[in-house]
């Protein structure tokens, strides 16, 4: 009864959509790139394009940097190939493969060392991404393959970003007209876990359509279940393949909690030279608490998980600008069932931080003939724990284990915990020549609190056919 009614309010909610939606919209989902912390620069698209309608191409990737900290270099490369074939402008091939060696700087060691993966690859220096998609016609898209997605507008995303280890997916795109619907079926792991919890699968819902040629929103739901337990093998729910979005609230109606859901909204707005964006991510909110009986109650639930960002990109004298704040309050992304996180290869699917802090990203990038100058800062302040505590920044333990009261958890703010402040800074000069980049850089970051007090200082110089880094901007 209640999937019947959400289906007919679906199809009624389109039906009153689209006498606004007037124009094509930014395409805010697309494929991640595979590559390891992406400079993302400016005005960049991740699409490929060909001239003909058939076309294979092979091109060599190409990537080595020698950075120097304290008198000590460190070098690091990466070779791989990419495969690029477009047949009948109906059937699409992408595939790169990539192989990471040499003495690597402290950031990627420590990195490996406190999660078992290298960054953006897994638990090897060596990957293979692949996508296929097909074209039905002119209102369905199938892509299938080994990737990353990313959801937004911004340089970072609180829905699903590409900062993590590829996964494999489903994906079927819809358009009719300015709306475009996108359905994303993957399957995550838990590397730790030899046995039960080890799978874990997810469905994500996107609606996105314009209101009018400047205003594009996006509507987001995620549902992440459990593949084994201890006691039940669920494997793939069927159940969840069912396309229609905000499938999880009817299920919620109907007394089923199997599976973590996350809800959200993307929206952005274009005048002139200057877009403006933002999302909003709701993980759990219980606004009845304050009506219960609990002589106790005080503001902060723990169970009040959200996140929020807003910024702008615009363009001053030939110089892009980038400018955006991102703020994820404690415990958002965590679950009671720690296998059931929003993650993945043990690093999160959305900002790299986790949760509990707020953050400022400010990029500048401007080009002239060959030359392309850029600076990007970074300035955030997380809450962190501190031995066998959990103030809400590891989602990768479980809500009810609050530092501030267990599963009545009150008096959470953003920042609580060991207080501390991370600040990056990296400047990049770049020269290109035909299909390959020389390039210099500067890298600085601070991390700050009442327990340390550290700061590294790189200066890099290299080559590479496209862009890649080897630091952090977290």
């Amino acid at each position: 009864m209640y999937l019947k009614e959400m289906k007919k309010l679906f199809k009624l909610t389109i039906l009153l959509l689209f006498p606004l939606c007037m124009y094509g919209q930014i395409n805010t989902f697309r494929t991640g790139e595979n590559i390891l912390f992406s400079q993302k620069f400016l005005n960049k698209s991740n699409t490929q394009s060909f001239d003909t309608t058939t076309q294979i191409s092979i091109v060599p990737r190409i990537f080595v940097v020698s950075s120097t900290s304290n008198n000590r270099t460190y070098n690091s490369y990466l070779l791989g190939v990419n495969l690029s074939a477009n047949i009948g402008n109906k059937f699409t091939i992408i595939a790169n493969y990539d192989k990471l060696e040499g003495n690597h700087n402290s950031l990627i060691t420590d990195y490996l060392d406190s999660l078992g993966v290298y960054p953006a690859f897994g638990a090897t220096n060596t990957r293979f991404h692949f996508n296929l998609k097909y074209n039905l016609n002119k209102f369905f898209t199938i892509d299938a393959g080994k990737g990353k997605h990313f959801i937004g507008n911004g340089y970072r995303s609180l829905l699903l970003s590409s900062e993590h280890s590829p996964y494999p997916y489903f994906k079927l795109t819809t358009e009719f007209g300015p709306v475009r619907y996108y359905n994303l079926y993957t399957t995550f792991l838990n590397p730790e876990m030899n046995d039960y919890g080890r799978k874990k699968h997810a469905a994500l819902h996107f609606l996105e359509f314009s209101l009018t040629k400047n205003i594009n929103i996006g509507v987001f739901e995620s549902i992440l279940w459990q593949s084994k337990s201890e006691n039940v093998d669920k494997g793939f729910e069927f159940a969840y393949m069912n396309p229609i979005i905000f499938y999880r609230p009817v299920e919620f109606s109907m007394h089923s909690s199997k599976g973590n859901a996350l809800m959200g909204a993307n929206i952005n707005t274009t005048f002139y030279k200057t877009i403006t964006y933002a999302q909003v991510l709701l993980d759990d909110l219980n606004i009845s608490r304050k009506k219960d009986a609990d002589e106790n109650y005080e503001a902060g639930f723990f169970q009040n998980k959200f996140a929020f960002q807003f910024g702008l990109k615009t363009r001053i004298k030939g110089v892009n600008l980038l400018a955006e704040y991102n703020h994820t309050q404690p415990y958002t992304y965590g679950h009671r069932t720690i296998l059931q996180n929003y993650s993945h290869m043990n690093q999160s699917l959305a900002h790299p931080l986790g949760a509990n802090f707020k953050e400022i990203v400010i990029i500048t990038d401007y080009k002239k003939d060959r030359w392309n100058f850029r600076l990007k800062i970074t300035s955030g302040k997380i809450g962190l724990d501190s031995l066998n505590t959990h103030y809400g920044q590891n989602i990768f333990a479980s809500d009810y284990n609050a530092s501030t009261g267990g599963q009545h958890s009150y008096g959470n703010f953003n920042g609580q915990g060991v207080l501390t402040t991370i600040n990056t800074l990296q400047a990049e000069v770049v020269y290109s020549l035909k299909g390959i980049d020389v390039f210099g850089s500067v890298y600085c970051k601070k991390k700050k609190s009442d327990l340390v007090d550290q700061t590294s200082l790189w200066y890099s110089v290299g080559v590479r056919t496209f862009p890649f880094s080897t630091f952090t901007d977290y």
